[in-house]
């Protein structure tokens, strides 16, 4: 009969030993849908890190007579035979007894569908990224470390399209920044507190030294009309509320230079 992927991984974990139930540290995490104007992300199973009726395998990385991962197996029929698979992988980077690293799996347990991380290493997640079929497609990231999300970033193809942000901690995103190329197109802006864009910006590279935007539309000033009361996809072009062309009259013929003197 083949070995179970866990039994193969024992000859590489150095001090290995099975964890008993509720035996790995345990960790807040950190709310990801704070209002009501920010997309619903991903659900998550969390059940795929929990130790009931899986098969856990811990290293010792560092020789200090405690675990430091954990690898979570669950055990599956394959083909009329029994099979585990990687449902989720646990790490303690520095070594204080907190998890501050997860992986969670998919059913083959072959790629990640989810990441968490503790950046600051306080016990609490601050980074969430989200995969589809291996490629990244979300990121939340908590930046003031209040356990609260304040920055969406979104990813096509894992480029990222578009970023949200909530700059003055109420909940709600109140600023939506456009990527086109892998570069800054334009920014939409929540200035009365509604939830919804309600003024538009080019972004600064994409003006020229007249202050133009690219085509001779000129960028969005302060105090422009309202924008969409939604942000447009990051392929679409800019709101129609931006200010019309400049003309092209409007440019000064060069002045024509004096004749010499004979």
């Amino acid at each position: 009969m083949a070995k179970s992927p866990a039994l193969l991984a024992l000859p590489f974990l150095a001090g290995g030993l099975l964890a008993a139930c509720g035996s790995t540290p345990q960790h807040a995490e950190m709310v990801s849908n704070t209002g009501s104007n920010v997309p619903e992300g991903p659900a998550v199973d969390r059940s795929r890190c929990n130790d009931r009726d899986k098969h856990v395998v811990t290293a010792d990385v560092n020789q200090d007579q405690k675990p430091d991962v954990w690898r979570y197996y669950a055990t599956v029929d394959v083909g009329g035979q029994k099979t585990e698979i990687l449902t989720c992988k646990q790490v303690d980077l520095n070594r204080d007894g907190k998890i501050d690293l997860v992986y969670y799996y998919d059913e083959k347990g072959a790629q990640t569908t989810v990441e968490e991380a503790d950046l600051d290493f306080d016990g609490k997640f601050d980074l969430t990224i989200y995969y589809v079929n291996g490629k990244k497609v979300r990121e939340e990231l908590d930046t003031n470390f209040d356990q609260r999300v304040d920055v969406w970033k979104y990813y096509e193809d894992e480029k990222l399209v578009r970023e949200e942000l909530d700059t003055n901690g109420d909940g709600k995103v109140d600023q939506w920044q456009y990527f086109e190329g892998g570069k800054l197109d334009r920014i939409g802006y929540d200035t009365s507190g509604s939830g919804k864009v309600d003024h538009w910006d080019r972004a600064p590279e994409n003006e020229d030294e007249m202050g133009n935007a690219p085509g001779g539309g000129a960028g969005a000033a302060p105090g422009a009309a309202p924008g969409p009361t939604q942000p447009p996809p990051a392929t679409s072009p800019p709101p129609a509320t931006s200010p019309p062309p400049v003309s092209s009259s409007a440019k000064p013929a060069a002045a024509t230079a004096p004749a010499k003197k004979k």
